[in-house]
């Protein structure tokens, strides 16, 4: 239906001719709200792997030196305030409780020349998204480059988003007080460095 979103989604079912036989010109909109409940989440996340990979297959993007240009990235959004969806995904919180509507925390992932996705991780709100974007390591594409803003700063995630396939490289600014050794100087602040995790995650 969202190919067709302008169009009621009653409507988008009649004109698509799946309904039962009958004289009505349209489907009952309960109908419909009814047969999308009883299919289920499953069905649109299968409808979303097979579009996104057949786009992208298609589509021939532009490369850099060889790697497909990736981005990933975090967003909240807001979910209508039902006792479900409070239970399930909860909500923030200040001094005076919860805040007014329960909120679903989603990692995304996108080819960056068409702005296309490719991948998504969501959870409640209270959810990590490191934890969600290891969720992404398996859709990744070989040959490509991802950027991550500093708050994906974690040596394990960066360290399976590179070991899972070929030549998945990723780009991050250095955090403040990340400890490194320079391995070799390429050129004014280029260098290949090794990173050094934390005592406290040697410890571990």
């Amino acid at each position: 239906m969202a190919f067709f979103r302008r169009m009621s989604a009653w409507d988008v079912v009649s004109r698509m001719n799946i309904m039962l036989p009958g004289q009505r010109p349209l489907v009952a909109p309960s109908a419909v709200v009814q047969a999308r409940q009883k299919l289920g989440g499953e069905a649109v996340r299968q409808v979303f792997h097979l579009t996104q990979k057949s786009w992208h297959e298609a589509a021939s993007h532009p490369t850099w030196t060889g790697l497909r240009l990736l981005g990933v990235d975090g967003v909240v959004w807001r979910t209508p305030d039902t006792p479900k969806n409070r239970a399930r995904y909860d909500s923030a919180s200040n001094q005076h409780g919860d805040t007014g509507f329960p909120q679903v925390r989603m990692v995304c992932q996108m080819e960056l020349t068409s702005h296309l996705l490719i991948g998504s991780a969501f959870d409640g709100y209270r959810s990590n998204e490191m934890k969600l974007a290891e969720q992404l390591i398996e859709t990744t594409p070989d040959h490509s480059l991802t950027p991550f803003d500093r708050g994906f700063y974690s040596l394990g995630l960066l360290h399976q988003w590179q070991q899972a396939g070929t030549e998945r490289h990723w780009l991050m600014p250095l955090r403040k007080g990340a400890q490194y050794e320079v391995v070799q100087r390429l050129g004014r602040q280029d260098a290949i460095v090794s990173l050094s995790t934390s005592p406290q995650a040697r410890k571990q």
